[in-house]
């Protein structure tokens, strides 16, 4: 009896803590599925991208965010790029958890100077002149492998000079340099998604060339299904989305934004609004009526956007004929402004996009626009066409 009560307590025991252990097993193998970041920290230099990953088993969509956006960016995609010198800090957060990786900045790689011509000096009627014997090189040993000499870094572009500004989805693969190109910009929007919208009709128009272009979106009109996806869709077809802020007035107005405080937390509502949409970090900003001061300027923190070719179609009485006029008066670099809340400025792209093609122009968004004549983007600087122009200091 005493025996078999024995034996009973020693399985109980046994199978208890079987039990336990594979409950640990299970619990640290679910752990170590979770998400986590490829890199806690990273060392590049400025003008080189990183891309993170998120390994793992995780739902949702990743948010990324940089500390530091003037050290080092983040694109939605997790791309990290090195904007200057110095250090950041860049987030992950998925699934309720947050991921961190340290980034270190060097300052851009030199390119290696050429090497120093050396100087022969002729020896004196006193000196006795040895001759140098000539060394005879080492037999390369069969089977050697050719060695390529590594080739000299690529310079960095100019449009990504230290801090400029470069847009999280620039790509400019698509872009002829050797032809002209003109930049459409769209204010005022969104104002829809349906195919009948005037919105959706000029990215109908500008998608038949792959042309693209930039759309400057008032962030009060954000948060409908509608809404939101008319600035996806654009963002999908490859166009810049742009901050006109979240209201009309003008930021240079003093009654409305007193200080240049007032004036960075209009533009910050703006972009925090656009980024929480998009996932982009940033982007160039299309002050409201042009409206732009030192004030503006000192504190925006990013490029101003201003045009040369106004085609005044936000007027009731501007035909489509006057905006056809106008506009075919852009010449390369020009900055065509233009609003997507206008029927007749509708009708005008479907007329101009066929028209620009067959001049041999390209339709280009802002920012490619730069990047493609390799222009870099200042922030606070005014920019009315395609010309370089100093940082603000």
């Amino acid at each position: 009896m005493r025996r078999t009560l024995v034996k009973r307590v020693t399985a109980s025991a046994l199978a208890l803590l079987l039990f336990c252990e594979t409950n640990v097993l299970t619990d640290v193998s679910s752990q170590a599925a979770g998400p986590k970041l490829n890199k806690k920290n990273l060392t590049i230099r400025v003008g080189q991208s990183y891309k993170l990953k998120v390994k793992g088993k995780y739902k949702g969509k990743i948010k990324w965010k940089s500390n530091k956006k003037k050290v080092a960016t983040v694109s939605s995609k997790g791309i990290v790029k090195g904007k200057s010198k110095g250090k950041a800090k860049i987030t992950a957060k998925v699934a309720g958890k947050t991921m961190k990786c340290n980034v270190t900045v060097k300052a851009a790689a030199e390119k290696p100077s050429s090497s120093p011509t050396i100087v022969q000096q002729t020896a004196t009627p006193t000196e006795q002149a040895v001759p140098t014997p000539t060394p005879t090189a080492a037999p390369v040993p069969t089977g050697t492998p050719d060695i390529t000499p590594t080739p000299e870094p690529t310079p960095t572009p100019a449009y990504m000079a230290e801090g400029a500004f470069v847009y999280d989805k620039l790509d400019i693969s698509w872009i002829d340099k050797s032809k002209p190109m003109i930049a459409f910009t769209f204010d005022d929007g969104p104002v829809g998604s349906s195919d009948t919208s005037y919105s959706m009709r000029i990215q109908k128009a500008l998608k038949e060339y792959n042309f693209h272009a930039t759309f400057n979106y008032v962030t009060s009109k954000i948060g409908s299904e509608d809404m939101n996806n008319e600035i996806l869709t654009a963002m999908e077809n490859g166009h810049e989305i742009a901050n006109h802020t979240s209201q009309w007035s003008s930021l240079s107005d003093t009654k409305v934004f007193a200080d240049g405080e007032a004036v960075a937390a209009e533009i910050e509502k703006a972009r925090k609004s656009l980024s929480e949409l998009t996932g982009i970090s940033d982007f160039t900003l299309r002050p409201p009526n042009l409206g732009q001061n030192d004030l503006v300027k000192d504190n925006c923190n990013v490029p101003l956007i201003g045009c040369n070719i106004i085609s005044n179609d936000w007027e009731d009485s501007t035909t489509k004929e006057h905006i056809v006029e106008v506009t075919k008066g852009a010449k390369d670099g020009d900055i065509v402004l233009l609003h997507e809340t206008m029927k007749n400025t509708a009708e005008a792209v479907e007329e101009l996009v066929p028209y620009f093609a067959e001049q041999g122009y390209q339709i280009v968004s802002v920012v490619e626009l730069f990047a493609a004549k390799d222009i870099p983007l200042y922030a606070g600087n005014y920019y009315n066409k395609a010309e370089y122009m100093p940082p603000r200091k």
